[in-house]
């Protein structure tokens, strides 16, 4: 018999001049990951399953035409890839998406509770610092909304990264939420006569990027710096 073949696949690839050997398979981000270079990003999250909605983790890989998602491009022998970091056409693609997405975004940071650990706010110190060129009426969507015993939807707040869909989805498999609506009038909603009432209901509060969900316990209770980290379980 032929003796099975056990060693895994790797693949070699060169990201902001630093060389990296990865399983075939594993993703650009990922790979970036390895070399400690953080991708700015929303939609992604590694226990969920790839959307590329939010743009952001945007890079540029010599030998292709148009910049691409790091999230959801496997890796290739012989890449050679270019970040934001090293990249002033990537980074000046990242600024444009980070300004899309506050087009409609209230000026909530004040009494916010992701304000401090609000990954909008990080990106914007780090990429953005732009004097916006918006003029136009912002859509302004449902604030305050009820959608289960333990969360309170702030929609005006959404950039639709669709994690909290994608996770009602694929760990409860409730399917509670969805987006409804089209173009700069879409937004995170409950389906028809549906209450987000499963036991990991809260969980869409911590996966949320930008405060949208919020803890109805914990809505205006204590600003995240004030707060400590403890192991639990």
């Amino acid at each position: 018999m032929a003796e099975a073949q056990t060693a895994t696949e790797t693949v070699k690839l060169t990201i902001d001049g630093q060389e990296v050997a990865v399983p075939k398979g594993t993703t650009v981000f990922d790979a970036a990951k390895q070399l400690g270079i953080s991708i700015p990003h929303f939609c992604y999250h590694p226990h969920l399953t790839i959307a590329g909605v939010c743009r952001m983790c945007l890079v540029e890989i010599e030998k292709m035409p148009k910049l691409a998602t790091s999230c959801s491009t496997a890796a290739g022998d012989g890449m050679v890839v270019h970040t934001g970091y090293t990249s002033e056409k990537v980074a000046d693609a990242v600024r444009d998406v980070l300004e899309l997405h506050f087009i409609n975004h209230p000026i909530d940071c004040p009494i916010c509770d992701q304000a401090g650990e609000c990954k909008l706010q990080d990106y914007y110190y780090q990429w953005g610092l732009y004097k916006s060129r918006f003029r136009e009426k912002k859509v302004a969507n449902p604030k305050h909304t009820d959608i289960g015993p333990m969360v309170v939807l702030d929609a005006d707040r959404c950039i639709l990264c669709s994690r909290c869909v994608r996770f009602c989805r694929e760990v409860p498999k409730t399917e509670e939420l969805c987006i409804v609506n089209r173009g700069d009038h879409a937004e995170i909603s409950l389906g028809t006569d549906l209450t987000l009432d499963n036991p990991y209901s809260a969980n869409v509060v911590d996966i949320c990027p930008v405060g949208a969900h919020t803890l109805r316990d914990f809505r205006f209770a204590c600003r995240s710096w004030f707060l400590q980290k403890t192991p639990s379980v």
